[in-house]
């Protein structure tokens, strides 16, 4: 896995740095954090299948498929972000974060909030891909940091309730602060692509400080991927089968 990292985060695409590299943290726990109260980076909303992508052009915050990075690609060039105040870019400086200090990149985490409703039977989704990314004040996209797997959860209902968190593995931490460092006017935007949507709207959102779950000083995952739990699942189902077979033997 590690070894697997660290070819993927140096591939380039199109002259973009994309690095594989958001390790998912489980739920995170949160109360009070509708629109408004946090920093909400995109909101989007459909029924299926759901793009929200939000990055910095033209001087200023923008949404739709140039702005999807990390490998979301919305067929079509579609994407579903919803007008009004949840969608925005940050100067890293005006959320406290420094290429070093009290918070760094590797005190940020991305917060994504499934708002599918209160119908157990609507509540699977699959967030099959998150990025993190960043721009200089030209708007040009300096590095796009992305999840490796799709993320298999159960949706919060309502919004600002809870989410799940994701951040930036050790060694990419450091290429973010080293971006920070030779751009201070870094911007942060995010794309976001998610399946089984059947309400909504989702957001994402950008959390720092000493309350984000510590990560593994290696950069493996501090947690096992919810796919490799599946599969562990499974696998410990047929080695009881296997059992089970034998005893009757």
């Amino acid at each position: 896995m590690r070894m697997k990292r660290m070819f993927l985060g140096w591939l380039v695409i199109t002259g973009t740095s994309v690095f594989a590299s958001l390790i998912p943290l489980g739920a995170i726990p949160s109360t009070g954090n509708g629109l408004g109260a946090v920093n909400s980076v995109v909101t989007f909303q459909n029924t299926g299948v759901e793009y929200g992508c939000v990055g910095f052009a033209g001087g200023s915050t923008a949404t739709g498929a140039a702005q999807c990075f990390g490998g979301v690609n919305p067929p079509g060039g579609i994407t579903h972000e919803q007008t009004g105040s949840g969608n925005n870019t940050y100067l890293a400086s005006a959320l406290g974060i420094t290429s070093s200090g009290a918070i760094t990149f590797a005190n940020v985490a991305l917060i994504f909030n499934g708002n599918e409703g209160g119908n157990p039977a609507d509540q699977a989704f699959a967030l099959t891909n998150l990025s993190l990314n960043l721009f200089d004040s030209s708007g040009t996209i300096l590095g796009a940091f992305s999840t490796v797997n799709p993320f298999l959860a159960l949706g919060f209902p309502g919004v600002g309730n809870a989410g799940y968190g994701f951040r930036l593995d050790a060694a990419q931490a450091a290429t973010a602060n080293a971006l920070l460092l030779a751009n201070p006017n870094l911007i942060i935007g995010a794309s976001a692509a998610m399946s089984g949507a059947n309400s909504g709207p989702e957001t994402v959102f950008i959390a720092t400080g000493s309350g984000i779950p510590s990560i593994n000083p290696l950069g493996d995952d501090p947690v096992p991927e919810p796919t490799s739990m599946i599969l562990m699942g499974l696998g410990l189902l047929g080695l009881s089968m296997i059992r089970k077979l034998q005893l009757r033997r």
